[in-house]
């Protein structure tokens, strides 16, 4: 189920979800998108694939609002939908992809784009000396875009051999499930795009700014000061991402 709590005409806007994957990269880059935009929660998603849980606000430790599994915030500035995902998944979602795709079209969503990461040690010699960025695109989003990213210089994530050695694949190890939720847009013809960042696990908030400042060259979502630096603001649930400081007495 997919409840929305205000009434918003969602027409013609862009969609950005987290792939829960390698070092949660699209998850926080999703944090930086909601807390830097100042996204209203409009909803939540309940879904038996992901595991339920509830806690405090994540982006105002002075509100006393809760935060569930899966839940959907709106800028109507910037006509972007959020969806943030807080919980692992306890089973394949594909019932979740179904209501997905369902309010995509009821909602006339214009475009959605994935955010996720992939195993850095799966890098080939040719992705090790380039930047640990890429992205794959449906045919509706190269047709009108892809001139962007061309100018952009993104590149596009290469092909593999795949296990038994007979053909190529797109593939995403480690990315959660980015490629499978692409793949069903696709074939429904619902333009889409998958951003990566490759990484390993560990302190992931700098693969989170640098795969959020790379949808950012295509959406420009996030204002600048005087200076044309970008006003990113990270949530203050941050600060708790590694736990309490060790305390002192150990030292």
């Amino acid at each position: 189920m997919i409840k929305l709590t205000e009434d918003i005409d969602l027409t013609g806007y862009t969609l950005i979800i987290p792939s829960v994957a390698v070092g949660n990269v699209g998850q926080l880059a999703v944090d930086l998108f909601i807390s830097s935009l100042s996204a209203k929660r409009i909803g939540y998603v309940w879904d038996s694939a992901f595991i339920p849980i509830v806690g405090p606000d994540p982006y105002d430790e002075n509100s006393s609002a809760l935060c569930t599994a899966v839940d959907l915030f709106c800028s109507t500035d910037k006509r972007v939908l959020l969806i943030q995902i807080r919980s692992p998944l306890s089973k394949k979602p594909f019932l979740f992809f179904k209501k997905l795709q369902n309010f995509i079209t009821e909602k006339h969503v214009a475009k959605v784009i994935i955010l996720t990461s992939s195993y850095s040690h799966e890098k080939r010699d040719q992705q090790i000396r380039t930047i640990p960025l890429r992205y794959i695109a449906s045919p509706e989003i190269k047709s009108e875009f892809g001139a962007m990213f061309d100018s952009l210089n993104w590149t596009h994530l290469e092909s593999k051999i795949d296990e038994y050695g007979r053909s190529e694949v797109l593939a995403i190890p480690g990315g959660g499930f980015a490629k499978n939720l692409y793949d069903i847009f696709v074939e429904n013809h619902i333009p889409c795009a998958v951003l990566l960042r490759f990484c390993s696990e560990g302190d992931n908030i700098p693969d989170a700014m640098e795969l959020a400042n790379y949808l950012n060259q295509w959406l420009e979502l996030f204002s600048k000061d005087a200076s044309g630096n970008l006003l990113i603001r990270k949530p203050s649930s941050w600060r708790f991402l590694f736990g309490n400081d060790p305390p002192l007495e150990m030292f």
